[in-house]
């Protein structure tokens, strides 16, 4: 019969004339007598290479497997699924085999050949991946079942109009329908197992996936939580991401220390294979070529089989549910467990934040400082997986859901800094790691507050918060860069300048929304908190920010930018650069290019525009000092217009000096703003070249910006 392995002994109880079981990989007499088993000789002989054949005549999937070879199994079905990968990609069709790909069950008659050979490195890296502590996958998580079997049943057991259906819905996260039963959640490689779709099938037939397609998703499936695709995730994060987060922190705490404490702490671990999976489900599986080498050979942790064609979403999912499940395991003082809806439901920041609002407050006696380093430890690392657990959420969402996610970062700082208060009148330094994950945060809050034009959650007015974060202001909210007020000295003066230009944009930004408000209740004749009454109209309203606040601002701004150090000058600028692609044409492209040598000088000096321009286009009107002609008037237009063309081309400029990806990822608010102020169409389309730029080459999301600006542009 077609597809019926030969029931024959093993080699070594074949040549002893021996009664052999026959489990797979070893049989369980060699191994009781302590020798290694030489394997198994197996032919097989398919008549159509079919997968209905395949799918009759599965070997080894019998429902009484014997306990002792459970364990065997996951090893074995690797090894053969590896070694057909490899057989498939090796041989050619000739002209008598089928012009579809060979299916896996094929390519299986020729994997035990070799047993007795010594074993490849490779075959070493999958053998001791299989023992690893670190394999930890979704399904062994959420349910008591084997990886192995699970991938069986997904080939096997799935009838085809299950599977057509499955395939014809894309990628698919974790059905959150089905969150209360964790073996649903458990099995979601069974019901949610999609595939991109494939350009040729075996059939013809565009509904069904090819052989080879099929065997990819089953083997990329059987990684998943293995030693290593954890390597392959994490190396991805440390190169690719952390940079992100470390824009403004000479110590990379993320980029370092973060992924070496992700070694005693699994929620952290599976937070970083989250975000790492699905920025490369963002970027389609590809790797960014600027960490590689051009002639060397990449290290077994850079390659990942067959990484375009993998569902990293599905991936990413998993692991986030994983890195939620851990860190609500981590922080909980009691046995219960927590349901799968409310896992899902609840963001890492609400998580963080209910936990440090249980914590007490810290002393000073030193009888208990390990007790408060402890803490102190396990508050960054919480908030690092926040941190990134947040920036997951952030990477595929437009900036106007940013808010949503970002809700609850005031609770959360407002709880740590009552935690590390003390005893002392004036509060010490957080934590590093909580100092990193705060103006990671309070970057981002700032951004989402000026595309849905609302205040930041952070309170600007809480300076003790922010003195504790690093930076120097005094109690009469002026900002000082001196190095001798440095408070944080594991910083650079570049990081410290940074930091405190987030505090004044941040102003600046509720500012803004304080205008918007006031204005709409002057024309309503209501306050917009409260709802309208016949007498609202005589109500007396708080007067539109005055002039003297808005030059406030402008001398805080100008009084940061005169304490910079040398390094926030440009290395490299061009003013009016050639359009290369137009040559011999002589063209000149209508921005300069600009370079700096350090990333966060770069990204610190487009805020900096940012706010400027800002300020610039929302000051306030002054009965007293305004313009009184209307000669007056247009001379303050044609300022007010010298002034924002000067901003928007620094800030043009800069991005298309092509700074680093860590500058890069922060500039997709500025660019729609400044996109906002042209009326070229030179100019507004390279505007829209660098926000497309942006998410082909780091997988941040800018279609909802371009359609805006697009939007906004076809009004006028």
């Amino acid at each position: 019969m077609p597809g019926v392995p030969s029931n024959k002994a093993c080699e070594r109880c074949k040549k002893r004339h021996l009664k052999c079981d026959e489990a797979r990989p070893k049989c369980q007499r060699c191994t009781n007598a302590g020798v290694d088993c030489p394997g198994y000789v197996q032919t097989r002989k398919f008549i159509d290479q079919g997968a209905s054949v395949r799918r009759r005549y599965a070997p080894y999937q019998e429902g009484h497997t014997k306990l002792h070879t459970i364990k065997g199994t996951e090893t074995a079905t690797s090894e053969r699924l590896l070694s057909s990968n490899q057989h498939v990609d090796q041989q050619s069709p000739g002209p008598g085999q089928a012009q579809s790909a060979l299916p896996p069950s094929a390519s299986w008659r020729s994997s035990e050949s070799d047993q007795s050979g010594a074993p490849s490195p490779l075959q070493n890296m999958r053998i001791n991946s299989t023992k690893s502590p670190i394999q930890m996958n979704a399904a062994n998580f959420m349910a008591s079942q084997s990886m192995t079997d699970a991938a069986s049943v997904g080939m096997t057991s799935l009838d085809q109009s299950q599977s057509t259906a499955i395939r014809s819905t894309g990628h698919s996260p974790l059905n959150i329908n089905n969150a209360a039963s964790p073996h649903v959640q458990g099995n979601a490689y069974n019901g949610l197992r999609s595939r991109p779709p494939s350009s040729h099938t075996a059939s013809g037939s565009p509904s069904q996936p090819s052989e080879r397609d099929e065997f990819q998703d089953i083997f990329s499936e059987l990684l998943t939580g293995t030693e290593h695709e954890m390597a392959f995730l994490i190396r991805h994060y440390s190169e690719n991401l952390g940079p992100w987060l470390d824009i403004s922190d000479s110590t990379r705490f993320f980029e370092v220390h973060v992924p070496i404490r992700a070694i005693n702490d699994p929620f952290l671990n599976f937070a970083i294979a989250a975000l790492a999976a699905k920025h490369l489900g963002r970027m389609k599986g590809a790797k960014s070529p600027a960490s590689g080498g051009m002639f060397t050979s990449p290290a077994t942790m850079e390659v990942y089989p067959n990484a375009t064609q993998v569902d990293w979403f599905l991936k990413a999912t998993n692991y986030y549910y994983i890195a939620a499940s851990r860190m609500n395991s981590a922080i909980s003082e009691a046995y219960t467990s927590i349901s799968s809806s409310a896992i899902l439901e609840e963001s890492a920041i609400q998580i963080a934040s209910r936990w440090l609002s249980l914590q007490p407050q810290q002393s000073s006696p030193a009888a208990e400082e390990p007790a408060a380093s402890t803490l102190s430890r396990k508050t960054e690392n919480i908030l690092a997986a926040s941190t990134l657990m947040t920036m997951y959420k952030l990477l595929d969402e437009p900036t106007e859901n940013w808010q949503s996610h970002l809700s609850g970062i005031k609770v959360l700082f407002d709880s740590l800094l009552q935690v590390h208060s003390g005893t002392s009148p004036i509060p010490c330094l957080l934590p590093q790691g909580a100092r990193a994950a705060f103006w990671n945060l309070a970057r981002l809050d700032y951004l989402s507050a000026y595309i849905n034009r609302v205040p930041t959650q952070l309170d600007q007015d809480n300076l003790t918060l922010w003195r504790a974060a690093g930076i120097s202001i005094d109690e009469t909210g002026n900002i000082s860069l001196h190095a001798k007020d440095m408070t944080d000295k594991a910083l650079s003066h570049e990081d410290f300048a940074a930091n405190s230009l987030t505090w004044l944009v941040a102003k600046v930004i509720n500012f803004l929304a304080e205008s918007k408000k006031l204005q709409w209740e002057q024309l309503t004749g209501h306050s917009s908190s409260d709802p309208p009454t016949p007498s609202s109209a005589s109500t007396t309203f708080t007067p539109y920010p005055s002039t003297s606040t808005w030059l406030k601002l402008c001398f805080d701004f100008q009084s940061w930018f005169e304490g910079l150090p040398e390094t926030f000058r440009p290395c490299l600028r061009l003013d009016n650069p050639k359009d290369l692609s137009k040559v011999p044409e002589i063209v000149y492209l209508p921005f300069p290019e600009i370079f700096y040598g350090l990333t966060s000088c770069a990204a610190t000096m487009q805020q900096y525009h940012f706010g400027r321009l800002a300020l610039s286009l929302n000051r306030p009107p002054d009965a007293v000092s305004g313009p009184s002609t209307a000669f007056d008037r247009l001379q303050g237009y044609r300022e007010l217009m010298k002034e924002t063309e000067y901003r928007v081309r620094e800030i043009c400029g800069i991005a298309l000096g092509r700074p680093r990806s860590a500058a890069r990822v922060y500039t997709i608010p500025l660019l729609f703003a400044v996109g906002q102020c042209f009326e070229n169409p030179e100019e507004r389309q390279i505007v829209v070249d660098l926000l497309r730029g942006i998410e082909a080459d780091l997988g941040w999301e800018t279609s909802v910006r371009i359609q805006k600006l697009q939007a906004s542009w076809a009004q006028r």
